[in-house]
C-alpha cells in the first residue's frame, strides 16, 4: 500500500442553522453514481473534522429498493473486499457472482494489466432481471463512495487517478445516491423534492498538504480558510 496518507477536512458551520455537511467522491464516469460518502450534521457555530486514509480502497456490491437512481439508498451486501492497487502484485480485481438466490463475491486477485485502477467483474450466473436492484461499488476507507448499476457479464473499471473529493450540504444521509457530475447543472436548476444538495466544492490538496479548513456561511457557500 505504500506510505499511508491521512487527509482531513475541518468545517466550521456559521450558516445560522444546523447543516448536514457531506463529502462525496466523483471520477467523471458517466455511469457511476456518487454516494453520500461521509456526512455529519453540524450545529450552528460548531465544527467537525472529517478524516480518511486516501489509499484505503475496497470493492463490493450492494442493493437499492429500485434500480439505482438519485435519492435511493445504497445498502452494502457484504463488508468490502480489501484491495491493494498501489502494491506491486497487489490484488486489484474482484469477481461478483450469483448463487443460491444471493449475490456474493469470490476471492480478489491480481490482474497484471492494471495501473492505479481497480476492476469488478461479473459473470453469467445471473440475469439482467435478477440484478435490477444490485449495484457494484468502489469503497474508500470502508465506506461506499461510487456505485454503478449491476449487470451480468460485465467489467467495471475504476480509474483511481480520476478520484476527486467534493463538499456539499445535502438532505441525504450516508449511502444515499447523489446526481452524477454530468447531471448536476440541470439538477441545481430543477432540484428535487426528495434530494437536495448545494453546489459542490472540490477539495484540492496541494503537494505536502493533508488538512483543509472551510467555513460554511449563511448563503451555504464553503469558504476556504
Amino acid at each position: 500500500m505504500g506510505v499511508i496518507v491521512t487527509y482531513s477536512v475541518t468545517i466550521a458551520n456559521n450558516s445560522g442553522a444546523p447543516q448536514n455537511v457531506a463529502i462525496f467522491v466523483a471520477t467523471g464516469l458517466n455511469q457511476a453514481f456518487s454516494l453520500v460518502w461521509l456526512s455529519q450534521t453540524i450545529n450552528d457555530g460548531g465544527n467537525h473534522q472529517f478524516k480518511w486514509n486516501e489509499k484505503a480502497f475496497g470493492l463490493g456490491w450492494g442493493t437499492t429498493a429500485q434500480p439505482i437512481d438519485i435519492g435511493g439508498q445504497f445498502n452494502s451486501g457484504h463488508p468490502p473486499a480489501v484491495v491493494e492497487p498501489y502494491s506491486a502484485g497487489g490484488k486489484n480485481t474482484l469477481p461478483v457472482k450469483y448463487d443460491n438466490q444471493s449475490f456474493m463475491f469470490g476471492d480478489t486477485y491480481y490482474k497484471n494489466d492494471l495501473y492505479n485502477a481497480l476492476v469488478i467483474s461479473t459473470d453469467t450466473s445471473f440475469t439482467v432481471a435478477q440484478s435490477l436492484t444490485m449495484s457494484v461499488a468502489l469503497y474508500v476507507d470502508l465506506f461506499p463512495a461510487l456505485a454503478i448499476q449491476g449487470t451480468p457479464n460485465t467489467l467495471y473499471y475504476f480509474d483511481l487517478t480520476q478520484v476527486r473529493y467534493f463538499l456539499t450540504v445535502t438532505n441525504l444521509t450516508s449511502g444515499a445516491v447523489l446526481p452524477n457530475m454530468i447531471m448536476q447543472a440541470s439538477f441545481y436548476a430543477t432540484s428535487s423534492l426528495a434530494a437536495t444538495m448545494t453546489t459542490p466544492v472540490m477539495l484540492v490538496f496541494s503537494p505536502g498538504v493533508t488538512n483543509l479548513q472551510y467555513e460554511l456561511g449563511g448563503n451555504l457557500i464553503f469558504s476556504k480558510k
